[in-house]
């Protein structure tokens, strides 16, 4: 959605409050500090002649390395607080650098508001200005809204509805593009900017139709064998309770998301656990076919197929009916998934309504086999000359990680710790599910270091994707963030290179192996603390001397061993 304005956008006017005229630039900082919004990532470029973004108090500048970074840092901090945040660019290439975190933010489902700078008004020529693009198309396709402010008193009506836009289910990114020259410029104003606008997240209240609900309650009473789905959307608008209760009433199984892992204790008798694609080659076990072989009925609770819970992956056993419950409206992709029944409004109140119709308890789903298999492939890793593997990795982080966040970046042992991580709570455990950017672990682990302070943040990186931005390590030493960083080094693109080796009779090794890099001494330089662990042992030590004085960055040499057994389920 590009520049469409609509006459409900116009800004409110406040009775018995008083129009007064006052910078553009600090109308828009306390526009965003009233919301809520305690700090604003970005890289800073020629704009500041007009704003130093200290016009207001209580509202900090985080400065990265790259717009990169900080975009993804605000998409993440959006994901894990469930509240808008805001990042900022300058105009030309720092505007189309933060094209990936818009992309993250609108597959991710994260509240994010983009502004960036753009040339002045009276020298706005697309691709004929230096550094002058259209921003508003550019973003248009990668949000909810893209608008560029014609006129400096578009901004209250514009914040406004940039706001309520992101924060509107289903949850994602608008982008603000404002001519440099306006953020000198004096506006009227006739609000409070004094008063307070908490923010939540919107979705739609009403409950479905009666017959709706009567035939998922008739569905549910039929079935045999159900099992629950429960997506990302579940964890976004706070209803773990609210699944988990309903799965306890029915006696249903649960599988989760990856990003709705921790919803429960993997030791709980209901919960598969979190599914994976990769699983059943990391696993060397059947798993899908034994979670889903006698399933008859999926109740997809909080779904979107971006979950990456593909229908692919439960098409084992009969055919089987599928129902859909949502905070809103599910877009149905009919060649890959077309629920038989949806059903959108506020989920917890579906839930409990459906309980409250007569329960129908199902018989107990053995899952001892598939947990025994789980235990033994950790117990079963071994050191083998210095290089460990990711699960070994895992099961060293899951022992300290207490009531912490484990994030991770994006590569083949991304999908070891969606199956291996064992976070405390939903909301502890973060991986990119819907780009999956490369690089977007080190942002990640910023944005929860600085948004939980109290709290130990891992992270959990390749060599190569830690790389691409390792230049954002010394922005964990400037804001003093005692993040861990584990960087599992095989020198390669390993996932790829599995695709080469499958696909082709043979594969090219020159355009997946990569070269050295000592990133001990690398985090040294950048002011961090550095470590090498050659062995569990030294990685159970080097994680338990922390200090939480300096970033730590631990080099882990790391290989796979379950290369042999690749394969993915979709």
């Amino acid at each position: 959605m590009t520049d469409t304005v609509m006459a409900a956008d116009a800004a409110p006017i406040q009775a018995g409050h008083a129009e007064t005229t006052l910078k553009f630039a600090e109308v828009l900082l306390k526009e965003i500090r009233r919301r809520g919004i305690k700090r604003v990532f970005g890289v800073p470029g020629r704009e500041n002649a007009g704003i130093l973004f200290n016009e207001v108090e209580d509202l900090e500048y985080v400065t990265t390395r790259v717009e990169f970074t900080a975009g993804i840092a605000a998409d993440f901090t959006g994901r894990l607080t469930r509240k808008p945040q805001v990042c900022f660019s300058t105009m030309g290439p720092g505007a189309t650098n933060m094209t990936t975190a818009m992309a993250s933010a609108m597959l991710n489902h994260s509240p994010l508001i983009l502004i960036s700078a753009q040339l002045e008004s009276d020298d706005n020529y697309y691709n004929l200005t230096h550094q002058c693009v259209d921003q508003a198309a550019v973003m248009a396709p990668l949000c909810k809204w893209s608008y560029e402010l014609k006129s400096p008193q578009d901004l209250p009506w514009a914040i406004d509805r940039a706001f309520r836009l992101a924060v509107t289910e289903p949850v994602g990114p608008v982008h603000l593009a404002i001519p440099t020259d306006f953020f000198k410029q004096p506006i009227r104003v006739s609000h409070d900017l004094s008063r307070e606008l908490p923010q939540r997240i919107l979705c739609e209240e009403g409950p479905p139709d009666e017959q709706t609900l009567a035939q998922i309650h008739h569905m549910l009473k039929q079935a045999r064998q159900p099992v629950c789905l429960i997506g990302e959307g579940t964890v976004r608008i706070g209803a773990e309770k609210a699944v988990l209760d309903f799965c306890r009433a029915w006696n249903i199984p649960f599988v989760t998301a990856a990003n709705a892992k921790g919803i429960a204790p993997f030791a709980d008798p209901l919960n598969y656990g979190a599914a994976s694609p990769y699983m059943e080659g990391i696993m060397g076990y059947h798993a899908l076919a034994d979670m889903y072989t006698p399933v008859d009925l999926l109740l997809c609770v909080g779904y979107q197929y971006v979950d990456d819970l593909l229908p692919k992956m439960w098409a084992y056993g009969e055919p089987k009916q599928v129902v859909a419950i949502s905070s809103h409206a599910i877009t149905e992709i009919h060649a890959k998934f077309s629920p038989d029944v949806s059903a959108v409004g506020n989920l917890p109140l579906i839930l409990y309504d459906l309980t409250e119709r007569g329960v129908d308890r199902k018989p107990s789903r053995p899952m001892d086999t598939l947990k025994s298999v789980y235990r033994s492939i950790i117990d079963g890793q071994r050191t083998v000359n210095g290089r460990l593997t990711p699960i070994q990795v895992l099961d060293t982080v899951n022992r300290n990680l207490g009531d912490g966040i484990l994030c991770t970046d994006i590569g083949y042992y991304r999908h070891h710790a969606i199956l291996f991580s064992d976070p405390p709570a939903s909301g502890r455990f973060f991986t990119d599910a819907g780009l999956s950017s490369f690089g977007s672990g080190l942002p990640s682990a910023i944005a929860a270091q600085i948004a939980c302070p109290d709290r130990q943040t891992f992270l959990v990186c390749g060599d190569g994707g830690f790389h691409s931005g390792s230049g954002d390590l010394e922005t964990l030493v400037r804001y003093q963030l005692p993040a861990i960083v584990i960087v599992m080094n095989n020198g390669a693109f390993e996932l790829i290179e599995l695709y080469q080796k499958r696909n082709n009779k043979t594969h090219n090794p020159k355009v997946v192996r990569l070269g050295s890099v000592d990133f001990v001494k690398l985090a040294q330089a950048n002011g961090c603390r550095g470590v090498r662990a050659d062995s569990m042992e030294a990685l159970e030590a080097a994680i338990r001397s922390h200090d939480r004085r300096q970033p730590l960055v631990i080099e882990v040499p790391m290989e796979y061993r379950d290369r042999d057994s690749f394969r993915e389920s979709f």
